[in-house]
């Protein structure tokens, strides 16, 4: 699978960019590969690993002369790090992301990219509670759900390029409008973020004793809690209409399993846990 470019420059090389440079030198070893960082540090592993052909603070020389550039940084960065880029980044230029909300990115940087329409929203649904390059790997994006998030604004091209990117990396490319993506991304993703940390803190609150029996449903159950808080928080923020939309669903039906528990309604118990069965069974079939 081509990418489609000579020149790939990433900002932000940490567990996203990270993983797109290694899987990228690993899977295309003739494209040439640029990193951003804010600070030379996080750039000197990529310099000592070959990850990148050049690895820069300066956000404009990085961009210059790529021909597709991927900003892996926390949503509420991105439209400053595109306002920084704009004005030397080649009209034919892919731009995209893998923010994981989209429609307030979208927006911002459709404007900041209006002249030449080349922005395009992405969201590779890969991540991990992890964070930084340490925990980049060159697999990550193999087999991975990578949502792309066209508007009526976007080149067809410019797609078409952007899928092609995440699948020369190893992903599964699918187009969603940004609104859509972030209303699903609420529930399957947001919300049971909020869900795993809300269980941690009801463990947390509780007789310390109660903590010895915390074994490896409850460890599986919260993995997710130990992410960035302040990355999550920026995501909470940016999604939070649809984020509180689907915390009130789930509050529902917790309700639901309430008041079951209070009136001894176990008919009603089977079928909610039942139907959630089946309906994972549906989502994840059994090996």
């Amino acid at each position: 699978m081509s990418v489609h470019a000579r020149t790939v420059a990433i900002f932000g090389p940490g567990l996203m960019g990270g993983s797109l440079l290694m899987a990228l030198r690993q899977r295309h070893p003739g494209v040439r590969l640029a990193a951003w960082a804010r600070r030379d540090g996080a750039l000197e592993e990529l310099r000592q690993r070959g990850l990148a052909d050049t690895c820069s603070t300066d956000a404009a020389e990085v961009a210059r002369d790529a021909d597709a550039i991927v900003l892996c940084v926390p949503v509420d960065r991105t439209a400053e790090l595109a306002s920084r880029i704009s004005a030397v980044v080649a009209p034919d230029a892919l731009v995209t992301d893998v923010g994981s909300v989209k429609q307030p990115v979208v927006e911002g940087l459709e404007g900041i990219f209006s002249e030449h329409r080349n922005f395009v929203g992405s969201h590779p649904m890969c991540g991990s509670e992890e964070a930084g390059l340490a925990a980049a790997r060159a697999d990550l994006y193999e087999g991975a759900l990578c949502v792309v998030t066209p508007t009526a604004n976007s080149q067809p091209a410019m797609v078409e390029r952007a899928a092609k990117l995440w699948e020369s990396a190893g992903g599964r490319a699918v187009e969603m409008d940004p609104a859509m993506h972030d209303r699903a991304a609420a529930i399957v993703s947001h919300v049971p973020h909020v869900a795993a940390a809300a269980l941690v803190e009801l463990a947390g609150r509780s007789d310390p004793s109660f903590r010895t029996l915390c074994a490896g449903g409850f460890r599986d159950t919260t993995r997710v809690a130990s992410g960035s808080p302040e990355l999550w928080t920026a995501i909470l923020s940016q999604n939070r209409a649809e984020a509180s939309r689907a915390i009130a669903a789930l509050v529902g039906i917790l309700a639901e399993f309430q008041t079951s528990l209070e009136n001894n309604d176990t008919d009603r118990i089977l079928e909610l846990l039942s139907a959630a069965a089946a309906r994972r069974a549906e989502v994840f079939p059994p090996i």
